[in-house]
């Protein structure tokens, strides 16, 4: 007969293991207790978080049912304007989440809608960054992995755009087989990569839907990676009381950040879903199947893709002869200012870094006024890269108001050229005059609308101080109104559907 003991821990087990728990739960609890900024900036992530995992659960239901197929099919769906038409089986598979699978339509609409939130969240939160300086050190690493998240975001976006097989999608192919084939030397060999051969080929779809694959595991990653470099870091704030680079004032991550977080994040979805069902984006149906032998007219780039196309329209029709090669001329703006911009967006913080000659640690943000050059440097670039996306529709442009293609063509070059140069001039100016406006208010205080008449019979206007002898500017907001620092008493209890009180004797 077999007698089984019940294995006994020692003592000193036992104290290990409660110590080792109460190190995590101390580890846990101060996590929890980490402070956070409480600006409206901080929210960003939430949307771009909330656009990502939304993006993905759409992508996974829609790969139950997507055939990334160039082989030809005859379609005989309940769609009447295309039964009995020839098309490749990816677009017959888009047709059929489209029409016959129940949610499909809606699905279809949702993961657009989430991949073109994604990118312009990306995009605000870079220019945020940039006008308020939260690119420099020790932030730097985020900004860089943050243009590697658009740069990946963006080619997700326009691959997932592409596998629709339509002759919408089947333009941008053909635009993208001849910009590669622009390419002198290595244009042949690229093309045989990408397409397997000739235009339109049948390969480019499976590979186009393998790459839209690893570039959704690469958004995750790089995703990760962000938040990991932004725990490291900390988090940058805007100046203000009790505010120093070396202390966050703002909430508890728990429950005050988390809170605001998660309703940023549930109210994202719930936009995506509505806008999903209300607005139609990308209705492939109404393209029909691609050919290689038609182009849609008046047809546009993606959005975000949209100054790419506008350059190649804008670029002077320039053949340039280099060591026996013809260079046609998009081979310029579509293979040498594409990447040439995504690739300032990285290096510009160690460029201003070095001209500037700023090696110090920065953990307070920078009003957009206070460094006139940099705002209006940003503000040239948008105007810049707006005159490019307003160029690439041109076409759509010309039908819709009936001008001449070749007068916007001209005007859009013209304006290329001229308003970056003004946009700089007019920011830089006014940077400057709320600089000047601050550093006044600060010295003469608040106007409070009391005019009084001098003895010599002239009259000015009083001012409230600020304080008993004139501020210095420290980068804050400067107060413009009297009831912002309390001197027109406090607001009674009247409002806009109940009178005001009366008066006390």
């Amino acid at each position: 007969m077999r007698t089984y003991r019940t294995p006994t821990r020692s003592p000193q087990r036992l104290l290990d293991r409660l110590s080792q728990q109460t190190a995590r739960a101390g580890d846990l609890r101060r996590r929890f207790n980490q402070v956070l900024p409480t600006h409206w900036s901080q929210l960003i992530a939430g949307i771009t978080t909330a656009s990502l995992v939304v993006m993905l659960l759409t992508r996974g239901l829609l790969a139950l049912y997507f055939d990334p197929s160039m082989g030809s099919v005859t379609y005989d769906g309940p769609f009447d304007n295309l039964r009995g038409v020839d098309m490749t089986r990816a677009y017959a598979s888009v047709l059929h989440i489209a029409f016959e699978v129940r949610g499909g339509l809606l699905i279809l609409q949702i993961h657009a809608w989430a991949a073109s939130l994604f990118v312009g969240s990306l995009l605000v939160h870079l220019a945020v960054m940039f006008f308020t300086g939260g690119f420099r050190r020790p932030h730097r690493p985020v900004w860089t992995v943050t243009v590697l998240l658009l740069i990946a975001g963006v080619f997700t976006a326009f691959s997932g755009v592409l596998l629709g097989a339509d002759m919408l999608s089947d333009t941008s192919l053909r635009m993208i087989s001849g910009y590669i084939l622009s390419a002198p030397v290595v244009g042949t060999g690229l093309h045989w990569i990408v397409f397997g051969g000739e235009f339109p080929g049948t390969e480019v779809i499976p590979r186009i839907h393998v790459v839209h694959w690893v570039l959704l595991a690469s958004l995750v990653g790089l995703l990760v990676l962000r938040t990991a470099l932004q725990r490291r870091v900390g988090p940058a704030q805007f100046r203000g009381h009790r505010r120093t680079e070396r202390n966050i004032v703002g909430v508890r991550l728990v429950p005050g950040f988390a809170a605001r977080l998660a309703t940023v994040v549930m109210a994202t979805v719930g936009v995506l879903a509505l806008m999903g069902g209300l607005f139609q984006i990308n209705p492939a149906w109404n393209y029909g199947p691609g050919n290689p032998a038609q182009v849609s007219a008046g047809s546009t780039s993606p959005w975000y893709f949209g100054w790419v196309d506008g350059a190649v329209r804008l670029f002077p029709a320039w053949e340039i002869q280099l060591g026996g090669y013809l260079i046609p001329p998009q081979f310029w703006p579509a293979m040498v200012f594409l990447p040439l911009s995504f690739l300032a967006l990285l290096l510009y913080p160690r460029l201003e870094q070095r001209f500037g000659h700023d090696r110090a640690l920065h953990n307070l943000l920078q009003r957009p006024r206070d460094v006139p050059w940099r705002t209006a440097l940003g503000v040239a670039v948008l105007a810049g890269y707006g005159c490019l996306q307003l160029a690439a529709a041109i076409d759509v442009l010309a039908f819709r108001f009936d001008l001449s293609a070749d007068t916007l063509l001209w005007t859009a070059r013209i304006a290329l050229l001229v308003l970056p140069p003004l946009a700089y001039l007019a920011t830089n100016r006014l940077c400057r005059g709320l600089q000047r406006h601050d550093h006044e208010t600060l010295r003469r205080g608040l106007p409070t609308g009391i005019i009084k008449r001098l003895p010599h019979g002239g009259f000015v206007e009083v001012h409230q101080p600020l304080g008993p002898a004139a501020l210095d500017y420290r980068g804050t907001p400067v107060p413009k109104k009297a009831n912002k620092i309390g001197a027109a008493g406090r607001p009674v209890a009247g409002s806009f559907f109940s009178p005001d009180p009366p008066p006390s004797a």
